[in-house]
């Protein structure tokens, strides 16, 4: 597990890089923060449910991270599409890690990257288990908008936040009855920032 993790996290500098030179902002733009930053790994078992219409492995969600590496051992994700609210189930490719953009990089990117709204569905037949390594700034680390995406056209949408705030979030609202961090951070046009 120890090998598997640092292999993450080097795959996830790596797609760091790709995005934040994809927004115009070069490669290197987060490099110290995130080499500094957290991995956290959390391993999860959904036993097979006899009515897995009633119930959810996790309630919708988006990760509050840069980045998610998922790797699934069956299908059991599914992502919400961002136009009608409807679920996609995401198949199960042998091999394949499955990567989410978290709300960190919608919130650096402006809006541009958006994170992704998924949750965990139970399988009536099968046991699933999935390992999840999420990469972020550190703790009290703000993520704020980069300033070269913020002009008259496409203000800054977003206020700064870091890890510990989300966890302060976490501890007084219930994700499960679809509160949203990444809804907390958007500016509204009479905010003043």
């Amino acid at each position: 597990m120890g090998k598997y993790a640092v292999e993450l996290r080097k795959l996830a500098l790596e797609l760091t890089g790709a995005i934040t030179e994809s927004l115009g902002i070069g490669p290197a733009y987060l490099d110290n923060k995130m080499e500094e930053g957290m991995q956290v790994m959390a391993a999860n078992c959904y036993p097979a449910c006899p009515q897995p219409e009633l119930a959810l492995g996790l309630p919708p969600h988006s990760d509050y991270s840069c980045l998610t590496i998922l790797l699934q051992s069956s299908q059991g994700l599914e992502i919400m599409d961002a136009d009608d609210g409807t679920w996609l189930a995401v198949p199960k490719l042998e091999g394949a890690l499955e990567v989410h953009l978290g709300d960190h990089l919608q919130v650096l990117s402006n809006g541009l990257y958006k994170s992704v709204v998924h949750r965990a569905t139970l399988n009536g037949e099968r046991t699933r288990i999935s390992v999840a390594s999420f990469h972020s700034l550190g703790m009290d680390e703000k993520m704020e908008t980069a300033e070269e995406l913020v002009d008259e056209q496409h203000p800054k949408g977003y206020k700064a936040s870091s890890f510990r705030d989300f966890l302060k979030f976490l501890s007084a609202n219930n994700i499960g009855e679809g509160q949203s961090f990444i809804e907390t951070l958007k500016i509204k046009a009479n905010d003043v920032y």
